[in-house]
C-alpha cells in the first residue's frame, strides 16, 4: 500500500517543492491581499497600503508617479504570487478528497472515510496557521530554507496518519461489503487492495507532473520577483534596507 500513502503528503507538496526554490526571504513579510509588510529583525519596519502609499517607521515617503507606479506594480506581485503555494497546497487537499471519495464509492461505503477526511483537513489546516495569522500570510525571513527540516517531519506525519486512518477504513469498509453479499473471501479481498492501490498510483502519477509544472512555475515568478525588486531598489533607495528577496 506504499502508493496510497502517498496522497496526504500532496497536500504538503507546495512546501516541499518550494524548499528547492533558489530564492529566499532576507525579511519578514506579512500580506493580506492589500497591505504589504517589511519586517527586519530589529523590528524596524516599511509598510506599503492599499492605496501605495509608502511607511518608513511610519513615516510617508513622498513618491512621484513612476516610483508610485513601480511599487504597486511590486505590492500586487507579491499579493498574486506568494499565495500560489497555498493554492498548490489545496488542490492536492482536493484531489486526496476526490480519491476517497472514489473509493467510497467502489465500496459502495459513502460514509466510510468521512473520519479520514477530517483528519486530513485538521492536519493540513493546522500546517496553515503557521504560515497565516488574523488573515495575514506571515513568511519569516529563511523561512524557504531554515524549515525544510520541518516539512520532512511533516511529511513523515503524514504518512502515519494516512497509514493508521485510510488503510483501517478501506479493510473494514471492504470487511463489512463482502459480509453483506454473503462471504469473506480474503484472496477476492487482497486482489481488490491491489487494483485499488494501481488506481490511486496512477492518478497521483498524473497530479505529480501537474504540481512540479506548478512549483517550477511558482519559483520562476519568485525569481521574476526578486529581479523586479532590484529595479524598485533603485527607482526607491529608502527600500534598499527592507530587501525581500535573495538569491
Amino acid at each position: 500500500m506504499k502508493k496510497i500513502l502517498l496522497v496526504l503528503p500532496l497536500v504538503l507538496s507546495s512546501q516541499v517543492y518550494a524548499a528547492q526554490c533558489k530564492v529566499d526571504l532576507k525579511n519578514e513579510i506579512h500580506l493580506n491581499g492589500e497591505r504589504l509588510e517589511i519586517l527586519q529583525t530589529s523590528g524596524e519596519k516599511a509598510v506599503v497600503d492599499a492605496g501605495n502609499n509608502l511607511l518608513i517607521h511610519g513615516e510617508k515617503i513622498e513618491l512621484d508617479r513612476e516610483q508610485q507606479q513601480a511599487i504597486a506594480q511590486y505590492r500586487e506581485s507579491l499579493n498574486d504570487y506568494l499565495p500560489r503555494a497555498k493554492q498548490i497546497a489545496q488542490d492536492g487537499l482536493a484531489l486526496a478528497n476526490d480519491i476517497i471519495d472514489d473509493v467510497a464509492v467502489s465500496f459502495d461505503a459513502p460514509e466510510a472515510f468521512e473520519g479520514v477526511k477530517e483528519s486530513m483537513q485538521q492536519f493540513y489546516a493546522d500546517i496553515e496557521a503557521r504560515y497565516y495569522n488574523n488573515g495575514d500570510l506571515v513568511l519569516p525571513a529563511d523561512s524557504f530554507g531554515s524549515l525544510s527540516e520541518a516539512w520532512a517531519e511533516d511529511f513523515e506525519k503524514a504518512k502515519a496518519l494516512f497509514n493508521e486512518e485510510f488503510i483501517t477504513s478501506a479493510f473494514n469498509a471492504m470487511s463489512e461489503k463482502m459480509k453483506a453479499e454473503g462471504s469473506l473471501n480474503l484472496t477476492e479481498m487482497a486482489n481488490a487492495m491491489s487494483e485499488l492501490k494501481e488506481r490511486i498510483a496512477e492518478r497521483l502519477k498524473q497530479h505529480a507532473v501537474e504540481v512540479e509544472q506548478q512549483s517550477e512555475a511558482f519559483c520562476d515568478s519568485l525569481n521574476q520577483m526578486a529581479e523586479q525588486e532590484q529595479q524598485l531598489h533603485k527607482k526607491i533607495p529608502q527600500l534598499k534596507d527592507y530587501q525581500i528577496f535573495t538569491i
